[in-house]
């Protein structure tokens, strides 16, 4: 069994404006380094043996901040990126556009992906890791997205369309899973 611990990246400023960031490279904004800090100092007793990020900035510098000086392999994994919500990204998550698609299951975003989409590339990722490393290690930091963190949960857990719908953890809070 693998302790799985997983977390979203610190906060930007389009997190904070209520932007729809997606694929868009944006740097962590002071609290957002801040939230990694904190997120480190929650996990530095805990015993992680491998750290896989999602390849975008913001991402990689929260994973980078949580790692801290510990030597502990951080892994890069194209399958942990962001929802590419296409014509969405940069307009605003309150929007009705945006509000109405979400609850739209199998249907893309113009211009980008959809649930399943992004469904079969973390589930992909966790089936392998669980085929890879499963009686080799114990523990794995997960550092991802808000978007995504709703479909790495259905992994572990049933959840209905409303919960789904509604599911979203803040930046650096860490949730943890038995893989």
């Amino acid at each position: 069994m693998i302790t799985v611990y997983f977390t979203r990246h610190g906060e930007t400023d389009w997190n904070k404006a209520m932007l729809i960031q997606g694929h868009v490279e944006i740097d962590l904004n002071e609290k957002g380094k801040q939230q990694a800090r904190e997120a480190h100092d929650k996990l530095l007793n805990v015993p992680i043996d491998l750290i896989f990020c999602s390849p975008l900035r913001r991402a990689r510098e929260t994973a980078e901040i949580i790692r801290g000086e510990r030597d502990i392999p951080l892994l890069i994994d194209n399958r942990l990126i962001e929802e590419y919500y296409g014509d969405m990204e940069g307009k605003e998550r309150k929007g009705e556009p945006y509000l109405t698609q979400r609850q739209c299951f199998f249907k893309r975003y113009p211009h980008g992906e959809g649930y399943l989409d992004v469904a079969q590339r973390v589930y992909n990722f966790f089936d392998d890791l669980k085929a890879k490393y499963d009686g080799k290690i114990k523990t794995v930091l997960i550092v991802a997205h808000g978007g995504m963190s709703r479909v790495v949960n259905t992994y572990f857990h049933d959840m209905d369309n409303e919960e789904f719908v509604h599911y979203g953890i803040k930046n650096c809070e860490i949730v943890k899973y038995q893989l």
